[in-house]
């Protein structure tokens, strides 16, 4: 019983990949686009840099996404796992 409990659990549980394009919609997309280029209106406003094609390896967007980044407008994005970190960035990093 607890093998089928686990099995429908990890069935139901995204995937890292559906996990990083989720959080990146809900806590990224409004100023960086859905395709990480900084093409909404907020992101003009704000100047932000285009996430497609960062030289920012995995861990430096991790690590920006938890604590923002001085001397810009780029806040943390609080209250998530190093794992959802790493999901983002994940994302991120797959952006072309």
């Amino acid at each position: 019983m607890k093998t089928l409990v686990l099995a429908l659990a990890l069935a139901a549980a995204p995937t890292l990949a559906e996990e990083g394009a989720a959080l990146y919609k809900a806590k990224c997309a409004s100023c960086h686009g859905a395709e990480g280029k900084g093409d909404t209106p907020v992101g003009k406003a704000l100047q932000v840099k285009p996430l497609a094609g960062t030289p920012l390896s995995a861990a430096e967007i991790a690590k920006v996404a938890a604590e923002g980044r001085a001397g810009t407008k780029m806040l943390a994005i609080k209250g998530l796992s190093p794992g959802q970190y790493q999901a983002i960035a994940g994302f991120v990093k797959a952006l072309k």
